[in-house]
């Protein structure tokens, strides 16, 4: 009896997909996304179907953990995306139509005005990272558990010293897109939250802006068109406090460790042709972010 009501559930809620059917869902690595006119639509994934997904526990609970992370940083600041609703494993946003902020920072001409669109990112992490009181719910990251790079006693110590922040792991280049209507930039997808040291989501910005260039058919060379000294120093004028150098270097490497084992891992699941053009690309680029750090590190103290 309990099955037959639990089959009669599961039919009646794919009866109610319609709506579903109706939109060109577009796979994504972890997700489903499509858009309407004003809406954004977006499942986490773990099949071949979105109607499936729509209900899946698994991917409900992952559309709950971001639809109540979007809504605390939006009432934060609103510069991050507020999200209209949650509907079983569906989030709905409002169609931001403008560009990401990685494909503005690849175009070339006049009027390109890069360098306010980084400042008014790193501006609004900072605010983010200002409020502590209404995030104390959030766990605390722990830095000796799914590191890439094993940190020295020193940087053990600075860390327990360190206040504690939002720790928002997908604050990175491509999750901003502008919103024509508030003529601003807005952040979206936060992925994983929780409570942190700043210069982890510091270090995570700068390295996404190196790699704006990387991937399929992206240009061989880090992008360096930024100045870090004045994105660091934004942010420590924006948040009325100072960075760690120490941390702010370690950071950067343990990043670059881990979005190299990333792409290794993609790399692995090539074949043929692809993987043996991919491995001298992937072994070039890294190199530059590895001497990109170490320069870095050295001319502006960190």
């Amino acid at each position: 009896m309990i099955e037959r009501a639990a089959a009669r559930k599961e039919l009646h809620a794919h009866a109610d997909a319609g709506w579903i059917d109706a939109l060109a869902f577009t796979r994504r690595k972890e997700s489903w996304v499509a858009a309407s006119a004003d809406r954004f639509y977006k499942i986490f994934r773990s099949s071949g179907d979105p109607a499936r997904d729509w209900l899946d526990p698994a991917c409900m609970e992952k559309a709950r953990r971001e639809y109540a992370a979007m809504r605390l940083l939006h009432q934060l600041d609103e510069r991050a995306c507020k999200p209209l609703r949650l509907d079983h494993g569906c989030i709905v946003y409002p169609n931001l139509s403008g560009p990401d902020l990685r494909e503005r920072l690849l175009q070339h001409g006049p009027g390109i005005d890069r360098a306010a669109a980084l400042r008014d990112a790193v501006s609004l992490l900072a605010r983010l990272h200002a409020v502590t009181d209404a995030v104390s719910h959030y766990p605390l990251k722990d830095y000796l558990v799914d590191v890439f790079l094993d940190p020295d006693a020193d940087v053990l110590r600075r860390i327990e010293e360190r206040r504690r922040t939002l720790c928002i792991e997908g604050f990175e280049v491509r999750n901003f897109r502008y919103d024509a209507h508030h003529r601003a930039w807005t952040f979206f997808d936060p992925q994983v939250v929780s409570r942190g040291v700043p210069e982890n989501d510091l270090a995570r910005f700068i390295i996404s802006l190196l790699m704006v260039s990387w991937g399929k058919g992206g240009s061989p060379k880090i992008w360096t068109h930024f100045d870090i000294g004045d994105l660091v120093s934004i942010y420590a004028h924006a948040a009325s406090c100072s960075i760690d150098p120490v941390l702010l270097n370690y950071f950067l490497h343990e990043t670059i460790a881990m979005r190299r084992h990333f792409a290794e891992k993609a790399l692995g699941a090539l074949h043929g042709v692809s993987r043996w053009i991919g491995r001298p690309y992937l072994s070039a680029y890294f190199v530059q972010l590895e001497h990109w750090a170490e320069r870095s590190g050295s001319g502006h103290g960190i």
